[in-house]
């Protein structure tokens, strides 16, 4: 994983539960490391009095007993579940369509490049089709998030025992811009890279999604990126769109894969 470059950020800070702990306290101080943010002793006071005291900050890590809790000056929050991965895979194990898994004509032993990984809902449905021999990797642009998101995929635990064991096979690769990490990349490393930038507009059936929109990146999918994904990919470059949009032309893709009620459209770029 490449290390996040930022040495002190002032937009952050790490702190711990209101009943602090000592092992609390090591993973807060480790991941307040790893982020460049500052580490601050809760000491029994209330979030509210932790943001008077570091003005700069917009948002604060709070490590819990059970998770990892991310949350605005502003009050709202964000902690790690599995999203529409539980629903989704539950259709795949039922003998249903999924529109990713077609597009990106997945087998056992396949590896897969998330590069904009979120709740990682998408590279857990991957995972489970790609199996123990395959590998699953995924990029988060916020490193925040994806710690937490890399805490949540190797602890969180659902009543599907298929589904924690798909988790736990996704690795966080990269914090930062995916874009740093495939220039880094050898061509034809992975066999599919799939990207899901968020849509111009949030769908109604995506609502479980809105945090995100919050603390995740909106950055647009550059070209140069979608470029850099056809030479690390062996076979395929996935992007995922509003069905009714015209992003995919931008990228030079002409193949889709879509449902004829579903609001997404999966485009196919060959690996060059």
């Amino acid at each position: 994983m490449f290390p996040v470059t930022s040495l002190s950020r002032a937009d952050l800070f790490v702190t711990t539960a209101l009943k602090r702990a000592p092992v609390l306290q090591a993973h807060a101080q480790s991941i307040a490391e790893e982020l460049g943010a500052a580490f601050v002793p809760r000491s029994e006071q209330g979030l509210p009095r932790l943001f008077e005291a570091h003005p700069l900050a917009l948002r604060a890590l709070v490590v819990q007993a059970d998770r990892l809790l991310l949350t605005q000056r502003t009050g709202e929050e964000l902690f790690y579940h599995p999203n529409m991965a539980y629903l989704r895979l539950g259709n795949v194990l039922r003998g249903g369509r999924d529109l990713l898994t077609e597009a990106a004509q997945l087998s056992p032993g396949d590896s897969v490049l998330d590069a904009t990984l979120g709740y990682a809902s998408e590279a857990i449905l991957c995972a489970h089709v790609v199996g123990d021999s395959g590998e699953v990797h995924g990029i988060e642009a916020v490193p925040e998030l994806g710690i937490v998101v890399r805490e949540g995929l190797k602890t969180v635990a659902t009543d599907q025992v298929i589904l924690n064991a798909a988790m736990r096979r996704v690795q966080v690769m990269h914090l930062g811009h995916h874009l740093e990490f495939l220039r880094a990349c050898p061509s034809g490393r992975y066999d599919v890279v799939c990207f899901d930038p968020f849509f111009d507009q949030m769908l109604e059936q995506s609502r479980s999604i809105a945090p995100l929109r919050i603390f995740g990146s909106l950055a647009r999918l550059l070209p140069e990126a979608v470029t850099e994904a056809q030479r690390v990919a062996r076979r395929r470059v996935i992007v995922k769109t509003e069905k009714w949009a015209d992003a995919l032309e931008a990228y030079g893709i002409t193949e889709r894969i879509d449902s004829r009620g579903g609001k997404v459209v999966y485009g196919i770029l060959p690996a060059r």
